[in-house]
């Protein structure tokens, strides 16, 4: 017989192997099952070097019918590396049949034929992490394209001064030094593709990643997307950022050096750019939706004894006041409705981050806050994929931790790559 019969097992072993399997979803008891065996059967021998198939009783195996979602039979599909290729439901001769494989395994060479060019690493997102993952990988030989859908610097190209990074004793602005590291790698011949990435299939051992310039492959993959800090949302913010509204009082704070300045949040993130902004600012006013700080305890007791350190509970930033720079907030009680107005010279949003991890959600192991793990090698779940950056599980996001995330993930690499 040319078709085998498959249980659970047997499925998942030929669905992942490297030669295509066509796998019949059907049952005893379905009639067009029976009508489509003797054409199956014939098609079976024609492409026995092509393919191999096989069928599943889905009442026999009806844990494996719902995990692949079968609803009706007989439903045929065709796998290679645990990929679904292509798919028919009840095809209704043999002629049909025959066209669904050709047009699956044309398909599926087309896909070959483009990845004649597998690069050794592709980097997803050209922010710090990323671009010197890029030089270093570019350095040791690897042929390495930057993956970025904007401009090189990520978050931090919308900072006007950085302070914080070493070699640059007058600052520098953030756009400026992310531009200055995405020629510094490409000198060295990394390749920056501006285009957006669409999805990641990061299983295998050659990862695919969908652009919106096209199929990209690699043996490795550096995922540096970076977080977002969570906005307000209100009028005018946008706008302000860097024109009084900070979201990173490690970067910004000595903007403020004995001038006031309002936190907003109540949670660790808020309480420790309070603290920060307490040994810099004049005066430090906390505003929180709830009566209590959310932050851990060992955060309450230091804030409460900073003598510059002020609350206004129970309340919410509704409005921020400004010329060509905010000049102040206007707060609403949650609970009373009263609103009343704010002077300060700064506002900082500490109402947590947003990591950009939707492209690898189902594949990437994910910590409870959005995260992706992985801990100082950079390493994850999936070997030959690397997180670096603000993307990554880590306690502090900053330029500096993100460029030694991205040499890090290199030397790890070099080891994937030589094993």
């Amino acid at each position: 017989m040319s078709i085998l019969d498959m249980n659970a097992e047997s499925y998942r072993k030929y669905t992942q192997a490297e030669k295509p399997v066509l796998v019949e979803f059907s049952a005893p008891w379905c009639v067009y099952c029976r009508r489509l065996a003797p054409a199956l059967e014939v098609v079976a021998r024609e492409y026995q070097d092509t393919l191999v198939f096989g069928a599943i009783n889905i009442d026999e195996e009806p844990e494996l019918a719902q995990a692949e979602k079968i609803e009706l039979v007989p439903t045929l599909r065709i796998y290679q590396g645990g990929k679904v290729l292509g798919s028919v439901v009840a095809p209704e001769s043999k002629a049909q049949l025959v066209s669904f494989i050709e047009e699956t395994i044309q398909h599926r060479e087309q896909e070959e034929s483009t990845a004649e060019h597998v690069y050794d690493m592709l980097v997803v997102g050209g922010g710090p992490g990323g671009y010197t993952a890029a030089l270093y990988a570019a350095r040791a030989g690897l042929d390495t394209a930057v993956l970025e859908k904007l401009s090189a610097g990520g978050q931090m190209a919308l900072t006007d001064q950085v302070d914080n990074y070493p070699g640059f004793e007058n600052g520098i602005e953030g756009f400026s030094l992310g531009e200055k590291m995405k020629r510094q790698a490409e000198r060295f011949g990394v390749e920056t593709k501006l285009t957006e990435v669409l999805s990641l299939q990061l299983s295998d051992k050659v990862k695919k990643v969908d652009t919106s310039e096209g199929l990209l492959y690699a043996r490795t993959i550096v995922f540096a997307t970076g977080a977002n800090p969570r906005e307000l949302g209100i009028d005018g913010e946008k706008e302000l950022t860097g024109k009084g509204v900070n979201y990173c009082a490690a970067c910004d704070g000595m903007f403020y050096k004995d001038k006031t300045v309002v936190v907003v949040g109540g949670g660790n993130t808020a309480a420790a750019d309070a603290l920060l902004l307490s040994r810099i600012c004049k005066k430090v006013i906390i505003v929180h939706r709830r009566d209590t700080l959310r932050a851990t305890k060992i955060y309450h007791e230091p804030l409460m004894a900073k003598e510059n350190v002020e609350f206004c509970w129970d309340s919410t930033v509704i409005e921020l006041l400004h010329g060509e720079k905010v000049t102040g907030v206007r707060l609403r009680n949650v609970k009373t409705e009263e609103e009343r107005i704010l002077d300060c010279d700064g506002v900082f949003i500490s109402i947590g981050r947003k990591p950009s991890t939707e492209l690898v959600k189902g594949q990437l192991e994910i910590d409870p806050a959005g995260y992706v793990v992985a801990d100082e090698s950079t390493r994850t779940n999936i070997p030959g994929v690397f997180a670096v950056g603000d993307v990554r599980t880590k306690a502090l996001r900053q330029i500096v931790t993100a460029v030694a995330d991205g040499a890090v993930a290199v030397h790890y690499a070099e080891e994937y790559l030589i094993g």
